[in-house]
């Protein structure tokens, strides 16, 4: 209920800014916002050890999209991270993406959190999503619908296959050969 909340007034207060005119204060310049002490550390060390991460956030960074970053469990029969649509407010479009941090080791919530900064660039070169609806049809344009419409979600090949880059990158493991990566003495 705190993180909803939590989320309710920054994008209350982005919107009210942006409705200003106002710029945001240097702090929160970047287009992925964690709003958690867990997610602060997880967003961290995610640009820290995976390119394919950094890149995706620099990415977004010249997008009108702002990717919201919070942390909670989630149902049993649904995916450990999702991306929901929040809003679209003077030309910015806002997502959430939220992250049970603790059902996985650090390198696995490192690959869930690029999968959904993958779908928020999915969204980003998308400009006609401006809602759920429209991110639904979106996904059943470019993904499939998976599960029902109360305990479900929409996925594509490309946020799945850039999950599984990245774990192939933290593991040092490249994909044409599958061997390891070692650089130096192990």
């Amino acid at each position: 209920m705190r993180t909803t909340f939590t989320i309710v007034v920054m994008l209350a207060l982005a919107t009210a800014r942006a409705a200003a005119g106002a710029p945001n204060p240097p702090s929160a310049q970047t287009h992925v916002r964690a709003l958690t002490g867990p997610t602060t550390g997880l967003l961290a060390d995610a640009i820290a050890r995976s390119a394919i991460v950094k890149g995706l956030v620099d990415d977004l960074g010249e997008t009108d999209v702002v990717v919201y970053l919070t942390e909670g469990t989630t149902r049993e029969r649904q995916a450990h991270a999702y991306l929901k649509f929040l809003s679209a407010a003077a030309g910015t479009r806002y997502v959430v993406v939220r992250i049970d941090c603790w059902r996985a080791p650090p390198w696995e919530l490192i690959a869930w959190l690029g999968h959904e900064l993958q779908h928020a660039m999915e969204i980003a070169h998308a400009p006609e999503v401006r809602d759920s609806a429209t991110l639904a049809a979106l996904y059943r344009r470019i993904g499939w619908q998976w599960g029902s419409d109360t305990c479900g979600g929409f996925e594509s090949d490309e946020a799945q296959a850039t999950g599984r880059r990245i774990s192939y990158e933290l593991a040092g493991i490249t994909r044409k050969t599958g061997s390891p990566i070692f650089r130096g003495t192990r």
